[in-house]
């Protein structure tokens, strides 16, 4: 029935892992549980319009470039709708949550291909999506048809509402949690570096939007610090071999590097910097760094640095609502394989779409996307689960969800904090969509 390029995830029905190659199946479903009545509506608001079902549909790459850290995430995803349904009882106010997820391959064309298919069968309100290349480029789109766009892509051209109106998503920018880094970098080097100037290098492919998303706030914020730019090094998203960039970097001379790909590269790259003795500290960004790392990298991975917007397994006495996505593993899988970190980014987008229809109900009474936007745009210090990741304000005029950022570092094969909590970067207007 299921074809590798498109899927159907039924929640409360067949599994995401049940429809992956290679991953075990999942328990029998439970029942699923009667949809929530719709809460009392403020007074002066439309009568409420119970839902029963809210279809919502996601854009996945589970065999492209970034499928492996696109997988973990649909089960994330997955998980967090099959929870809300069966330990919620649904969204109070709306009903039941239904993820309906396609595999477009990481191909730009595909996702808007995928995308019209959902507008004219399904009418959504909600979409969830994935990568940066085709989330701008349906930017436009959702704009004019006014659809809510809640993407794993956190590029910073999607926080403008001005230019994206439509575009959420719920941890800190590329271009945010990269300036933290550079900041830690400075704070690092200005009391273990030598007396001068610090060497940054960025390597990451120049054709994926994704890497280069970031590059220019790095660069910005680098030279006002006093740190001299070395040449890019362009790494392909399934490169295979780094030895040539390496070479480079340490002909310059770096004292960092900052790596803006996928984990498959990373774990190369990090492979060739240990081969090649470059004695610079790698800093990744959050989709290049993972448990998966570790073990690609072995050894090698000791010492690696990487920015995040949430806590990663390992951090649940701070970050408590990591429990509650094990408990959720625990019953309905993956159960193969503990899955990596990006499964917790696939739970926080859901949960967050979950907590947008449900304000909307009980705000207007009604789902529509220009609502469920308008509802967002009322966050203020919103808590999107329990501590994962810090809590989100959205404004009419800026959609930089939160600014604060974690710079965790791989340490006896495990992650541990390398900066002193949360790195937070100032909301200037002036870094608003870059």
């Amino acid at each position: 029935m299921f074809t590798r390029r498109q899927f159907l995830v039924m929640v409360g029905g067949a599994t995401l892992s049940a429809l992956l190659g290679g991953c075990a199946q999942q328990q029998p479903a439970k029942p699923t549980p009667t949809p929530g009545t719709p809460t009392p509506t403020p007074a002066g608001t439309a009568t409420p319009k119970p839902v029963g079902k809210f279809t919502l549909p996601a854009l996945f790459d589970l065999s492209g470039p970034t499928s492996g850290v696109g997988v973990p995430y649909s089960q994330g995803a997955q998980n967090c709708a099959r929870w809300i349904n069966e330990k919620e009882g649904g969204i109070p106010g709306v009903g039941t949550l239904e993820l309906v997820g396609t595999d477009y391959g990481y191909k730009v064309p595909e996702a808007v291909s995928v995308y019209n298919r959902y507008k004219s069968q399904y009418n959504p309100s909600v979409i969830i999506g994935w990568g940066t290349g085709d989330t701008e480029a349906l930017s436009k789109f959702v704009a004019q048809d006014k659809i809510v766009y809640i993407s794993a892509s956190y590029s910073s051209h999607l926080d403008d509402p001005s230019k994206t109106p439509y575009n959420f998503y719920p941890v800190a920018s590329y271009s945010d949690q990269a300036r933290a880094a550079v900041m830690w970098m400075k704070e690092w080097w200005d009391a273990e570096g030598e007396n001068r100037a610090p060497k940054l290098v960025c390597a990451y492919d120049f054709n994926a939007a994704y890497s280069r998303a970031p590059i220019k706030a790095i660069k910005d914020i680098a030279q006002s610090l006093g740190f001299e730019i070395g040449p890019d090094q362009n790494v392909g998203l399934r490169a295979t071999d780094t030895s040539s960039q390496v070479l480079a970097m340490k002909d310059y001379g770096a004292d960092f590097v900052w790596f803006g790909n996928t984990v498959g590269s990373a774990a190369v790259l990090v492979k060739d910097i240990k081969k090649f003795d470059l004695g610079a500290i790698l800093v990744i960004n959050q989709w290049g760094h993972d448990e998966n790392l570790i073990k690609l990298a072995g050894e090698a991975a000791e010492g690696v640095h990487g920015a995040t917007g949430h806590y990663y397994w390992g951090f649940e006495s701070e970050a408590p609502g990591l429990k509650t996505l094990k408990k959720s593993i625990d019953e309905y899988g993956p159960h193969d394989e503990f899955p990596a970190s990006p499964f917790i980014r696939g739970w926080l987008n859901v949960r967050t779409a979950a907590l947008a229809l449900e304000d909307t109900m009980k705000k207007f009474g009604e789902i529509t996307g220009e609502n469920v936007k308008k509802a967002m745009e009322s966050w203020k210090d919103k808590t999107i689960e329990d501590n994962i990741s810090p809590p989100v304000t959205y404004t009419s005029t800026d959609h930089r969800p939160t600014t604060k950022t974690l710079i965790l570092k791989i340490e006896n094969g495990k992650y541990v904090m390398a900066s002193k909590g949360w790195v937070e970067i100032e909301r200037k207007p002036e870094w608003l969509g870059w």
